[in-house]
């Protein structure tokens, strides 16, 4: 199965707050971490959903590997 390709914009919508959704990219790749207790209301510490994380992630305190546990929903588009 093809992945949907997301703009910033659509992935921006997903933040937990203008819809129900609670997606983070990284790696050009779209993750839905709405089931995560550390991601309700959109927030994860100072870190807000429906971003693109990949640059943020060196500062983390865990490898990129927790977003093997979530689903990929799509690509992140230009």
């Amino acid at each position: 199965m093809e992945l949907k390709i997301y703009s910033k914009q659509q992935l921006a919508l997903r933040n937990g707050v203008d819809r129900e959704e609670i997606w983070c990219a990284y790696k050009g790749m779209i993750y839905d971490v709405s089931r995560s207790k550390l991601w309700r209301g959109g927030k994860h510490y100072e870190h807000w959903a429906g971003q693109d994380l990949t640059q943020e992630m060196k500062d983390a305190p865990h490898t990129e590997f927790v977003f093997e546990k979530f689903d990929i929903v799509g690509k992140l588009g230009e």
